[in-house]
Formats: C-alpha cells, sequence, structure tokens
C-alpha cells in the first residue's frame, strides 16, 4: 500500500508556507535542489500537481491546499509520538465550554475527533447556558466555547459569520399527543429567564398576545426535554435538541420562530499552540 513520507511532507508544507522553493529549503535546512527533489518525489507519490510555479514564486494547486492540512496533522503526529516514546509527551489542558443546547448525541463525537486529533491535549469540559459561557471565555476562564446565540426574526443573516459552525431553525416542541385545546393560556417547559430561549419565547407570544403561563422551569435542557415527555407542556428548542419521543408542534396559536447559531470563540492569539490545534480541530469536524 502506498503511504507518504514524512520528510517529503516536511519539505512540503515549509515550500508552500513560504511562497517558494528558496524559502522552503531554508526552513528545512536543505539545498533548494534536495528540496525540489523532494516536491518532485512527493507529486508522483500523488499523482498530480501540488504546487503551482512561477517567477513570482510557488502556490499550492487545489490538490495541493487538500493535502496540506492533513500534511500538517501527519506531521503533528509524528512530533508527538516520538515525544511520547521518549516520554516527552507535554500534555496541555484545554478548558472547553459547550452549549447545553448542543447536540446531546453528538458530543462524544466531537470530543473523540478532538482527542484523536489533539492527543496532547487535557480536556476540561463545561455545560452551561451560552450567556455564561462567553462572559467566561471572555473573562480567560475557557480556553474555547461552542456558544449559541438567536438571530432576529426581522433581521436574520444571510451569510456565515466569524466563527460560525452552524445553523438550526428554533422550534415549539410537546410530547407526541399533548392537546392544549382546553388551555386557556399556553403552559411551558423552559430553562430560567437568564437562557436567550426562554427570552425568545416568551417575546414572540406577548408580540402576537398569545397567553401564556410557566408550567416547568427546567436546570438543564435535559430536564427540559424530560417535562416535555412527561406532557407538561410546550417548549422551545433548537431542532437537534427536540429529540426522541417529541415533536415539532403546530398550532395557530404558536407563532414563527427564528433560527439560532453556533459559534466557536476562539482562544486568543497569543495562547499555547495546542490550544490554536484544537479550535482548528473543531472547525474541520464542522467543516
Amino acid at each position: 500500500m502506498s503511504t507518504l513520507d514524512l520528510e517529503q511532507l516536511k519539505a512540503f508544507v515549509a515550500v508552500a508556507e513560504a511562497g517558494s522553493i528558496s524559502g522552503g529549503a531554508e526552513r528545512v535546512f536543505r539545498s533548494q535542489s534536495a528540496v525540489s527533489e523532494q516536491i518532485q518525489k512527493l507529486e508522483r507519490a500523488a499523482d498530480t500537481a501540488l504546487l503551482l510555479r512561477s517567477r513570482h514564486g510557488v502556490v499550492p494547486t487545489p490538490a495541493g491546499e487538500r493535502l496540506i492540512g492533513h500534511a500538517r496533522q501527519m506531521l503533528a503526529l509524528g512530533e508527538l509520538a516520538l515525544h511520547d516514546v521518549r516520554r516527552e509527551l507535554r500534555r496541555t489542558e484545554v478548558r472547553l465550554a459547550i452549549s447545553d443546547y448542543f447536540r446531546p448525541d453528538e458530543i462524544a463525537d466531537l470530543l473523540r475527533h478532538l482527542a484523536r486529533h489533539c492527543p496532547q491535549l487535557q480536556m476540561q469540559v463545561t455545560m452551561g447556558q451560552s450567556a455564561a459561557l462567553a462572559q467566561g471565555h471572555a473573562e480567560g476562564a475557557f480556553d474555547l466555547a461552542l456558544t449559541m446565540e438567536v438571530e432576529s426574526i426581522a433581521r436574520p443573516r444571510r451569510r456565515a459569520t466569524q466563527g460560525e459552525l452552524r445553523r438550526e431553525p428554533l422550534a415549539w416542541a410537546a410530547a407526541a399527543g399533548l392537546d392544549l385545546r382546553n388551555e386557556a393560556s399556553l403552559p411551558l417547559v423552559l430553562l430560567p429567564q437568564s437562557c436567550s430561549l426562554h427570552q425568545t419565547a416568551l417575546r414572540v407570544l406577548q408580540r402576537q398576545r398569545v397567553g401564556h403561563r410557566i408550567a416547568h422551569l427546567g436546570s438543564g435542557v435535559a430536564g427540559v426535554q424530560a417535562a416535555l415527555r412527561a406532557g407538561l407542556g410546550v417548549g422551545c428548542l433548537n431542532a437537534s435538541a427536540i429529540g426522541e419521543d417529541l415533536m415539532v408542534a403546530r398550532s395557530s396559536r404558536l407563532p414563527a420562530l427564528p433560527s439560532c447559531v453556533f459559534r466557536l470563540l476562539p482562544p486568543p492569539a497569543d495562547a499555547n499552540p495546542a490550544l490554536r490545534e484544537a479550535g482548528e480541530a473543531l472547525q474541520t469536524y464542522f467543516a
């Protein structure tokens, strides 16, 4: 089975980042002819051109752009493996905060992806409300944060913004078969008032003058889901958090809801490189 040579990948990454064969040769302490030969061997192995050469230097081809991300990961893992064998592996703690509304069934897969791509990390994970997580991130309590923001119905975003990972519709959720016809006021199952979805639900109901009451306040999304399954009322959830045994509730009494955006709040620019790699790994997971 064909494999990629790490020394050739190292030369390729150096040249691509430097923008020239000579600049790449200086970075890897090799002659220009030796680096050119490494690149040619790599292109033969890949069976395609990886660099576009001109008088002004070199730039990666589309195939080269695809390869460079894999090459950086392979070189980083090779270095980590060597340090581990030598018992020199330096662990870096990452304080990761995740919105309580993030897909519950996806969290384990996301953490496995992060551990696989950044094995040097020791993760400390906190779940909570996005507003508190964003504030904690701003104050330096978290290195990375996956938060959720609610869009405005009047002015929804048309384009992806910085750090945006995923956009989801909000929906009214309830247990299958819940009958609200005899309810004078709409029974609501929500998180406390500090939750953005709590605020959104009340705002749209008040705007449409829909009578409502708080039937249950949960301490977390799992508690809200349990109360909804018990038939205690209607809740406002992002689509992926509606979960098993719940359905989208449809009624003329229920007004339209906006969408929400999940966003990655990155580490500061001067953070440990391992934390920046963790942020990039999260971005690749969603890509």
